[in-house]
């Protein structure tokens, strides 16, 4: 095995520029790192990171302790903490302990060498001393998770007395007289807790309890069958609800009855059981989040802390038909149209209403809309958010008071939601669909590359971060092409679109806002001058550098970003979704757009002012926005109001990004309407900025002189109103 000597010698460089470049640190010219990286590669050689972290004294490494990998919620937790983990810059040690206590002790002891940074444990040992006397770290960087062991400094567990009360009410509520309970070892808390949660006040109904431990459970599962049969069996896990309609199978000739399980939050729909779920996954992000702090010194992590549960999924009917009836969307393609396409059947299946989608391009669907003639055949119609302020009150029925749950629904979206994307002077004519707002999603591999650092550093003397104004984001852009800069590791740094005046005026816009430019005052709609003129140039700059591509939509600048022509592309969320699943996907990393001002875009949806099936237009706004419903719709590409869909561990997997996007979309701007609320032509106003630019862009042209023409008619425009 060649040493770090050695590799020194073949490079011709020093012993601490040859373990500096190994080990990504200290300030190493481009020239050297290729030199001791090819001498690395040349001799065979492979970094001990074990070695090296022990010398440091740490192994930066997180253990975690569960009692078996078969299990739905072993397995979701161990990938919400190894994911999170990981990205946080730690690695992560899995031990199966199978509830045995002499297995947890002999782990404990092979930890207690490792130097780790913290453990997290689901343990089947009866006091957390075994831990504290054997393993020399900080008490509070061990987390004990759902059972309370005697002792433990730090315990986080989801709230399984409200899981036992919700379950208790939903045997009341459905009439069930016998009940089977299949729990674990009753020494565990969250097994005690659920249990006697559950049976509290249900005196009056027979019930048979099993508390079994896990190497147990498979023969004891037979027992349930061996007499008459409860109504309903309540089990603590999948695994174990599993192992019941296996002795069902195997052993008995009655019927499975209706069986209820606590299990890790899931998009998999299961018919078999009726499933109470806890969002493992979750619990693992956020405590690998919290042991971090802690480590860190950022935070302290209270001693106990409960987690709200999901609980039990809907899936009943939203409305029965004696009748079959149709409903007819009028909407563009998209995503979240193909999304929605593929789950309509769901829809019909369970209230027994036919679904029509009338797709067509974001112009014909302007046309249709400001036809008069022209919305009658739908029932149910997506417009752009941009448009609504203006004519959706020529468009769209009034909402509220057509259905308490929708009244409901409405106002659980949050105020700045509801402001842009939903009401008309106070008034909820639709509902937010496919709301997106503009990312910067750029190439981590890129700008976590020690060379591509060391390049920028020696090119620009500072350091390769992500950019806080455009300033900073033109300076990546030449950085990033090869017509500025021929060492770039790709062709060009961004893309820009160029087809379309409304493009156009989004990207001038968003330069514009950036600069805190206003575009609304008491005066009506006008550029600041100075503001515009600095904006304007900003995007010349851009160009300047950047791959330009005659297109009418966004869409082949995301796939040139796919195809790593580029480094870095400024776009809306929902256009970068269809890209997870390519090349890059695990390379694309997202941030709020320079200046931290991004522009509002996607779509509603509301009910035609001339819909003949008018609460079946509400059961279908009602069941687009079902947490279940929103999932698989983010699941297939499309985008979704419903913020809780960034708790799905497959969603935030996929599409990190949606759980940032979610949280800035209060930082938005659109403007769409004047300060006293009236509404305006948004899309004549950017066709107004867009035009002026691509003509000053044909040339000869003068950024004065085009901001002047902006505002003159834009002065017209106001007058119009």
């Amino acid at each position: 095995m060649p040493t770090i000597k050695d590799i020194a010698k073949e490079a011709g460089v020093s012993h601490g520029t040859a373990s500096n470049v190994l080990n990504g640190k200290g300030n190493v010219s481009v020239k050297k790192i290729q030199l001791v990286e090819e001498a690395a590669r040349k001799l065979g050689y492979k970094m001990n990171y074990k070695a090296k972290s022990l010398r440091s004294g740490a192994t930066h490494s997180v253990s975690i302790i569960i009692p078996s990998i078969e299990s739905d919620i072993y397995i979701q937790l161990y990938k919400g903490l190894d994911k999170t983990l990981t990205t946080l810059g730690y690695r992560t040690h899995l031990y199966i302990t199978y509830d045995q206590p002499h297995n947890e002790k002999k782990i404990i002891k092979e930890i207690a060498e490792e130097r780790v940074t913290g453990i997290v444990s689901i343990s089947c040992l009866d006091d957390a001393n075994a831990y504290y006397e054997e393993i020399q770290i900080p008490r509070e960087h061990i987390i004990f998770v759902n059972r309370e062991v005697q002792n433990a400094e730090k315990f986080i567990s989801f709230d399984f007395q409200k899981a036992g009360t919700d379950i208790r009410s939903y045997i009341r509520t459905n009439g069930y007289t016998t009940v089977g309970i299949f729990a674990d070892d009753h020494k565990y808390s969250c097994e005690r807790w659920f249990v006697e949660a559950i049976l509290q006040d249900l005196k009056e109904i027979d019930t048979k309890v099993l508390h079994v431990p896990l190497n147990q459970s498979y023969r004891k599962s037979f027992e349930f069958f061996e007499k008459e049969l409860p109504e309903i069996i309540i089990t603590t896990s999948l695994s174990r609800a599993s192992l019941l309609k296996n002795a069902q199978f195997w052993g008995s000739l009655q019927k499975l009855p209706e069986i209820v399980c606590l299990g890790a939050t899931s998009s998999t729909y299961m018919d078999s059981f009726t499933v109470y779920r806890q969002n493992y996954h979750l619990l693992g992000h956020n405590i690998a989040n919290l042991m971090i702090q802690q480590v860190k010194h950022e935070r302290e992590i209270d001693s106990k802390i409960m987690v709200e549960n999901d609980g039990i999924a809907s899936w009943e009917h939203v409305i029965q038909q004696a009748d079959q009836k149709t409903l007819t969307i009028l909407t563009i393609p998209s995503p979240t149209t193909d999304a929605l396409h593929k789950l309509l059947p769901h829809f019909t299946k369970n209230t027994e209403i036919k679904v029509h989608l009338a797709i067509h391009s974001y112009e014909e669907i302007y046309q249709i809309l400001t036809d008069p003639n022209n919305d009658s055949h739908y029932d149910i119609i997506r417009m752009d958010m941009a448009w609504l302020s203006w004519f959706g009150k020529e468009i769209f029925r009034p909402l509220l008071g057509l259905n308490d749950d929708l009244d409901r629904l409405i106002q659980s979206f949050p105020p700045h939601m509801r402001d842009n994307y939903s009401q008309i002077e106070g008034v909820p004519y639709a509902i937010p669909f496919d709301p997106s707002i503009q990312m910067l999603f750029y190439r981590t591999d890129l700008f976590e590359d020690p060379k591509i650092k060391r390049m920028y550093y020696e090119a620009n003397k500072k350091q390769l971060s992500l950019p806080q104004d455009f300033d900073a984001y033109n300076e990546l852009v030449r950085f990033f092409s090869k017509s500025h800069f021929s060492h770039s590791p790709t062709e060009y740094g961004t893309s820009m679109t160029l087809g379309r005046a409304e493009i156009v005026a989004v990207e001038f816009l968003t330069r514009y806002y950036a600069a805190n430019g206003k575009l609304v005052d008491e005066n009506g709609v006008h550029l600041n001058t100075k503001i515009a003129a600095k904006a304007l140039q900003s995007y010349l700059d851009t160009m300047e550098a950047a791959q330009l591509l005659d297109e009418s939509w966004w869409g082949e600048a995301v796939n040139s970003f796919a195809r790593g022509e580029t480094a870095m592309v400024i776009g809306f969320m929902n256009h970068v979704s269809r890209i997870a699943h390519s090349e890059i996907g695990n390379f694309i990393g997202s941030a709020s757009v320079p200046g931290e001002k991004p522009l509002l875009g996607g779509g509603v949806i509301g009910i035609s002012r001339n819909a003949i099936n008018v609460q079946e237009a509400v059961a279908l706004l009602q069941w687009v926005n079902r947490l279940e419903v929103a999932e698989q719709i983010s699941l297939l590409g499309g985008t979704s109001a419903n913020s809780l869909v960034c708790n799905n561990q497959a969603v935030r997997t996929l599409y990190p990004w949606l759980h940032e996007a979610h949280n800035m979309n209060e930082k938005g701007v659109r403007d769409t309407k004047f300060l006293n609320g009236g509404g305006f032509n948004t899309k004549k106003m950017e066709q107004i900025i867009g035009r002026a630019i691509e003509d000053m862009l044909k040339g000869p042209g003068d950024i004065g002189e085009t901001i002047d023409r902006i505002n003159s008619e834009l002065r017209a425009f106001t007058l119009e109103f």
